[in-house]
C-alpha cells in the first residue's frame, strides 16, 4: 500500500506514540486526507519491536514507506532528535522527498555565535534550512495543508490523467 506521508518520531513510549497519532489526525483534517490510508505510522501500521514483528522485517517496511512517501514528518523533541528519526529524515532528504519537522520542545543550547543550535544542524538543513520546521501542531498542520492542497492533490491528480490516457 502507498502512503502520501510518513511520520518519523520516537516510539519509545506512550506519550510520544499518542502525539504522533494526534499530530496524524491534525494533518489529515487540516489537508483533508484520510489518517489511514494518506499515513504511514510506524508503530501502528507495521507493528511494534518485540510484539511481533522482526527487526529486519520492520526495518525493510520502514524503508519501503519512505521510499514510496511523497512527504515525511517527523517530530523532533527531545533533548537531542531520536536517532533512528535522523536516519529517517537522511535517508528521505537523499531521496528528494519533502520534509517537515515539528519541534514543541524549547530547550535549546547556544555558543559563542548566540545562536540557538536545536535542532541538530543537518536535521535543520533536512528541513529546508529550518523553514520547514514549526514549533506547534497549528502551524505544522496549516503549512502542510497548504503544501498538501497544492502539490500532493495536484500530483495525485496527474497521476489519475495519465493512467487514464494510458488506459485509452
Amino acid at each position: 500500500m502507498t502512503h502520501l506521508v510518513y511520520v518519523a518520531g520516537p516510539l519509545f513510549s506512550q506519550a510520544e506514540r499518542e502525539f504522533l497519532e494526534k499530530m496524524v489526525d491534525c494533518l489529515a483534517q487540516a489537508a483533508n486526507l484520510d489518517p489511514i490510508r494518506d499515513f504511514f505510522l510506524p508503530h501502528r501500521d507495521g507493528g511494534e519491536l518485540g510484539k511481533g514483528p522482526t527487526r529486519e522485517y520492520i526495518f525493510n517496511l520502514d524503508i519501503d514507506r519512505i521510499n514510496s512517501a511523497e512527504v515525511i514528518v517527523a517530530l523532533l523533541d527531545g533533548q537531542d532528535s531520536d536517532s533512528g528519526t535522523c536516519i529517517e529524515l537522511g535517508y528521505a532528504y537523499a531521496l528528494n522527498k519533502k520534509v517537515f519537522g515539528i519541534l514543541t520542545d524549547f530547550r535549546s543550547y547556544c555558543t559563542n555565535d548566540h545562536e540557538p543550535h536545536r535542532p541538530n544542524l543537518m536535521v535543520w538543513g533536512v528541513c529546508e534550512n529550518g523553514k520547514t520546521i514549526y514549533s506547534s501542531l497549528q502551524s505544522l498542520s496549516l503549512a502542510f495543508s497548504r503544501y498538501a492542497n497544492s502539490r500532493l492533490k495536484s500530483d495525485s491528480m496527474h497521476k489519475d490523467v495519465t493512467l487514464l490516457s494510458e488506459q485509452t
